[in-house]
């Protein structure tokens, strides 16, 4: 069976998925009241801000490869939050929606049992916004004469008005149910189903309460009409009775006495109608009550093919100690969809029967009640027969300790098959795991306590994985811990550093950490100048007497440096950054020898925009010089930009980089020259034409 369901149209729950679920689903549903749903979903859960009290509609299916069934549809009255984050839900189904609207004062005149409702729902409707709204189902509840004299002038609620004027003076039942998307509501003298599954005694059947009473019993009714409109005093049936007020059973009398009773038919306008209604009421009302509460489980859980339980269902109920063999109604159901077995389900009961039936019935309950005791000790019986079985002369190496009443509250796992003989005992009880050195009476060392306490001195092998150790002084292995550090120990090891935090490779001849990682990046031992640390990224030295160092410099204000260092003849060093790379530009300290390669632009038309003529005149403007570089090259050819920075032509080939020197953009020249040459070429050709 697949249970799924849904916040409006998102799912909170399927059973279809590992990754949409909730961490409790409960469903309790009772007759003739609104259903409650309860749920709790973890912090990490796609909904869990997302279900709105008041607001959000629920639904819960059961679905299977017969049906599709609309279990609960309501909304959420209230939420709350474990300490550790998980929401826990409690709903109560769209029946609540009546409680939301408080009905006028009215008074009704021959109104039948369903206009009556029919009147109380469309006031409901008129009130409430369009969800909360119902349409009138099946309505098969009458009284005598079917109609209703009714004066409501206490503002109930609409749900309590329902109940206290209807259900509890008629009976019958009130239920919803969802059409097309619509609310509907039924009022129905019994649900008018009869489910094939069997509740029987000693298979299916966990508890069962017996409650006898004579408190309602009565010899003689007097039954009271509507009130009088002269008078405002109910109609009684002294007109029609023999000047008699009451009725009575003679064979009752004769064996209680004289025990009077009243009982109101305010719908009742004449008194031949009502004595009619109380002699119809009467034989019930001089019996003994015997209520039968079975509690039982449905065994729809264990096997498909037997008939689902629903609220509302008649059920048979066998059971011969009890000389039971009825209907019972299933009036309260309760699923738990996360640990079906802990689901159930209540049916009663009430059985008029006279002080003899009663009296014979409540013996022979007790009875059953003592063999539910003997099955009890029968099975403790069976579990004690079988360590007998397990630890006997057969051999064993497992053995139950008993309590006074038989019951078992520990095991041993020996290793011997004799307690006697037994040195190493682990022992499982209400208390947690402990393990014995000495024999069965110990002393045991604790391994795991039942609060979830677990002593790491027994774990000798294996793996541990997603742990937290916390610890100021220890070892690990072959690692030594402190209060900041764990370090491996040995002559080339591994240092752990919580107060720098960092991670550094150790050398115990040297004495120096050859590499750190720590926050900012990775930091690498200097051979130059001990105790320092060249940048944070890498770097490498390229012979054992450390006399030349590449290295690559990072985290110097935004850029990289890749440099080669020098160990220069008289001692010291001295250091040369051959590339830094920066946010908006790669600068080169060195000849970049392409190795007969080219550098290539890219030049195509679709990468490009604003094209345009230019005027390329500027070319005749600039000064060819011959310079040397300060820290570099000597016998350069080429333009000094700083002559240029006031021109507005400059902009084509002069740039600024973030340390305030100017560049040269000798590609744009060389695009400028060329026009340049097109253009005189073009002139020469003009002039030769001329002189012919």
């Amino acid at each position: 069976m697949i249970i799924k369901l849904y916040c409006d149209d998102e799912l909170i729950h399927d059973t279809t998925t590992q990754d949409i679920r909730c961490l409790t689903l409960k469903l309790k549903q009772k007759v003739n009241t609104a259903d409650t749903l309860t749920f709790s979903i973890l912090p990490n859960h796609p909904l869990y801000d997302s279900i709105e009290k008041l607001n959000s509609i629920l639904r819960l299916y059961e679905i299977d490869d017969k049906s599709n069934l609309l279990m609960f549809k309501g909304r959420v009255i209230d939420t709350s939050d474990t300490i550790d984050g998980i929401r826990c839900f409690n709903c109560e189904s769209v029946l609540g929606y009546l409680n939301d609207s408080i009905q006028p004062p009215k008074e009704y005149h021959n109104t039948t049992i369903r206009d009556y409702l029919v009147d109380k729902i469309n006031y409901h409707n008129s009130v409430v916004e369009d969800k909360k709204k119902f349409y009138i189902g099946t309505v098969n509840v009458t009284n005598n004469t079917d109609n209703a004299y009714r004066i409501d002038n206490d503002y109930p609620n609409t749900m309590t008005n329902i109940q206290e004027k209807l259900i509890k003076r008629l009976g019958g039942y009130l239920d919803y149910k969802e059409l097309n998307g619509n609310n509907y509501i039924d009022y129905v003298k019994d649900y008018d189903s009869y489910n094939s599954q069997k509740i029987e005694f000693k298979k299916n059947i966990l508890d069962l309460e017996r409650y006898i009473t004579s408190v309602d019993l009565i010899t003689a009714l007097i039954p009271l009409g509507a009130k009088d409109e002269a008078t405002e005093l109910p109609i009684t049936i002294e007109s029609v009775n023999d000047g008699k007020n009451y009725v009575y059973d003679q064979e009752a009398v004769n064996m209680y006495g004289w025990i009077f009773g009243t009982k109101t038919y305010e719908d009742t306008k004449l008194p031949s109608n009502l004595k009619e209604s109380a002699l119809k009421d009467l034989p019930e009302l001089t019996k003994m009550s015997l209520s039968l509460t079975i509690t039982a489980i449905d065994l729809n859980l264990i096997d498909v093919n037997i008939s689902k339980i629903k609220k509302g269902d008649m059920i048979k109920c066998i059971s011969q100690p009890h000389k039971l063999d009825d209907y019972f109604m299933c009036t309260v159901l309760e699923k738990n969809y996360i640990d079906p077995s802990k689901s159930k389900l209540t049916l009663d009961k009430t059985i008029k029967t006279s002080s003899d039936i009663a009296i014979s019935n409540n013996r022979d309950i007790n009875n059953v009640t003592s063999q539910l005791v003997v099955n009890k000790q029968f099975i403790l019986d069976q579990i004690k027969h079988q360590t007998d079985l397990i630890t006997g002369a057969s051999g064993g190496n497992i053995a139950y300790i008993f309590n006074d009443k038989g019951e078992p509250t520990d095991m041993l796992y020996m290793d011997t098959d004799d307690v006697k003989t037994a040195t190493n005992v682990l022992r499982l009880n209400k208390n947690g795991i402990g393990f014995s050195y000495n024999g069965v009476n110990g002393e045991y060392k604790t391994a795991w306590t039942l609060d979830g306490s677990f002593n790491a001195e027994f774990i000798t092998v294996g793996t541990l994985q997603g742990i937290q150790i916390i610890a100021n002084l220890g070892m690990i292995g072959g690692w030594a811990m402190d209060s900041t550090s764990l370090s491996s120990g040995s002559t080339t090891g591994i240092i752990l550093d919580s107060s720098d935090p960092s991670v550094s490779t150790y050398n115990k001849e040297t004495g120096y950490l050859g590499a750190k990682m720590f926050d900012g990046g990775i930091g690498i031992y200097n051979p130059f100048n001990h105790g320092i640390y060249v940048g944070d990224l890498i770097g490498s030295s390229d012979d054992t007497d450390k006399k030349d160092f590449l290295g690559i410099i990072g985290a110097k204000g935004g850029r990289i440096d890749i440099g080669f260092y020098k160990n220069p003849p008289g001692g010291g060093s001295s250091s040369f950054s051959n590339i830094r790379i920066e946010e908006n530009s790669i600068d080169f300290y060195e000849t970049l020898n392409m190795n007969g390669r080219s550098i290539l632009n890219q030049s195509d038309r679709r990468l490009k925009r604003n094209i345009d003529d230019i005027d390329t005149s500027f070319i005749y403007d600039l000064e060819i010089k011959k310079f040397d570089y300060i820290n570099g090259d000597k016998n350069k050819i080429g333009i000094i930009a700083n002559y240029y920075t006031d021109k507005t032509y400059s902009k084509y080939f002069l740039h600024e980089d973030r340390n305030g020197y100017y560049g040269v953009d000798y590609q744009n020249i060389l695009n400028a020259l060329i026009q340049c040459v097109q253009e005189q070429n073009k002139r020469i050709e003009a002039l030769e034409r001329g002189a012919k």
